[in-house]
């Protein structure tokens, strides 16, 4: 970010509206199916579909709908939903059509899928969409649970099962997406809190506290259940694998960009589970003192190229929600990662990634209070 001018005075500017700076923008971005332009995925370089920057500007442009109440926004949230709905987007009548990339699932695994059904979680109830409500809820059942090791399988657009996915912060975030569903759908509780019931033990932490990519279920559970589903396999490959990457540095330093990735997704589940055995384990302190001894060298971004390029917002919100103070005492944090050209369609000063997904990310302001932000 640019220097601040000492001589300069300090002005102000507040989330809510930064929101609407950035949905006015997006109502010239949005194209006539709903839709808006897709993205890449910026750490592979992956051509996307437009399913991810229209599930972040749904979630936008409802919130700003909601905040402002102008029938401009409502008009093109609304817009978006239909997208999302329509069944050019699930071809198959089953899951999201995410990416196109060769060698990988079209879904995206469940990252793919959670963005979609947070979506239409977050937007079904401010623009009365229960149909928006009602295929969130489709979407998240599509996926098979294994309720003896707590985690949930890919599903390929044409339906074909394709075990479980491996990456954590993937598990994590269908979760935390999917919560939203829980205090109207006793499936969706039961299964986030199962999955929680596991996640200590499939979730393994470096000795400083560093989340490992994969995820790590103990070969006490995993050997019978790929006795009895050996499309399960894959779970011995993640052994090996994951045993070999834990000398590597080059993952060490991809975990150190999922680390907050994977806390935000878990302070969000925290708010809708708090009674949950799983806040008050030793585990989760271990994690959450790797983000506060790093602080500094995640905020600069030093040497992250995965994860997330909005780590000052994601520790704020990490820190705020799981320490019980106030988001008003990370103010200054959160403007870390803003820029305020009043020129500029995108209000993320991000480096490295594409204008499209860049000028969408704004999504990650839509759970925030209406801070007041200095822009100076």
């Amino acid at each position: 970010m640019a220097q601040p001018d000492p001589d300069s005075e300090a002005e102000t500017i507040t989330i809510h509206e930064l929101l609407e700076r950035s949905a006015e923008s997006a109502l010239e971005l949005q194209r006539k199916d709903g839709s808006f332009p897709p993205g890449r995925n910026y750490a592979y370089d992956e051509p996307e579909t437009p399913v991810r920057t229209t599930s972040h500007w749904t979630m936008t442009l409802s919130k700003v709908y909601d905040i402002t109440g102008k029938d401009k926004f409502k008009e093109a949230a609304d817009a978006a939903v239909d997208y999302l709905l329509n069944h050019k987007v699930r071809p198959h009548g089953f899951t999201y059509f995410c990416r196109d990339a060769t060698g990988k699932d079209h879904c995206n695994g469940l990252v793919g899928q959670a963005g979609a059904i947070r979506a239409l979680a977050h937007a079904g109830p401010i623009l009365g969409r229960e149909d928006a409500i009602d295929t969130a809820e489709e979407v998240f059942a599509i996926h098979p649970f294994n309720e003896d090791l707590g985690l949930w399988e890919r599903v390929e657009i044409d339906g074909r099962k394709l075990s479980f996915d491996r990456t954590l912060n993937h598990q994590i975030l269908f979760a935390e997406g999917s919560c939203h569903l829980a205090a109207q759908s006793n499936l969706i509780a039961e299964q986030i809190g199962m999955f929680l019931d596991h996640l200590e033990s499939n979730m393994r932490i470096h000795s400083n506290g560093l989340i490992k990519h994969y995820i790590g279920p103990p070969l006490s559970s995993v050997l019978p259940t790929i006795a009895k589903t050996p499309r399960y396999y894959d779970l011995i490959i993640n052994e090996v694998m994951s045993a070999c990457y834990s000398f590597s540095s080059k993952r060490r330093q991809k975990e150190r960009g999922y680390q907050v990735v994977n806390l935000v997704g878990l302070s969000k589940l925290y708010q809708s589970f708090p009674d949950h055995p799983l806040w008050d384990s030793n585990s989760l302190a271990q994690t959450l003192r790797f983000v506060k001894i790093n602080q500094e060298e995640l905020v600069r971004r030093e040497n992250i190229r995965h994860g997330t390029q909005l780590q000052s917002i994601a520790i704020a919100k990490i820190r705020s929600r799981f320490g019980g103070v106030q988001m008003s005492g990370y103010a200054n944090l959160i403007a870390h990662d803003l820029q305020f050209n009043p020129d500029s369609k995108a209000l993320l000063d991000i480096e490295g990634v594409d204008p499209n997904t860049r000028s969408a990310m704004v999504v990650a302001l839509v759970d925030l209070p209406d801070l007041r932000i200095s822009t100076k």
